[in-house]
């Protein structure tokens, strides 16, 4: 499957139900550090005992790759496996502007007082 036939869609939300039968997980997350950290998953429905059931391999855990860059390997990745979609979560959006506009505002306050 060629590269530009995976489609990248917005991971679903907690309790949310996926219903590709497999797909690749890319999630991206801030720690307390203000790293980041990204998650890469391949996910794989199977029928064990009669039953459907998720079979999950991590294929990256808390890697220090960009989201744009885990995006990048975790699409070819699927292309190269014939897996269609690859969900992602990047929580690490406006995280680094969060800090931002507190330090501003400490800084004009310290210049104002003095």
């Amino acid at each position: 499957m060629k590269a530009s036939r995976v489609r990248i869609l917005k991971a679903l939300d907690p309790g949310e139900s996926y219903v590709e039968p497999a797909f690749v997980l890319v999630e991206t997350t801030v720690g307390d550090d203000g790293e980041t950290a990204t998650t890469i998953e391949h996910v794989a429905s199977e029928l064990k005992n009669d039953k459907l059931r998720w079979h999950i391999v991590t294929l990256g855990q808390s890697v220090s790759l960009t989201h744009a860059g885990a995006l990048e390997w975790a699409v070819s990745f699927a292309a190269s496996r014939d897996i269609p979609v690859v969900y992602q979560r990047d929580d690490s959006i406006g995280a680094s502007y969060a800090a931002a506009p507190k330090a501003r505002a400490s800084t004009a306050h310290s210049s104002a007082s003095k």
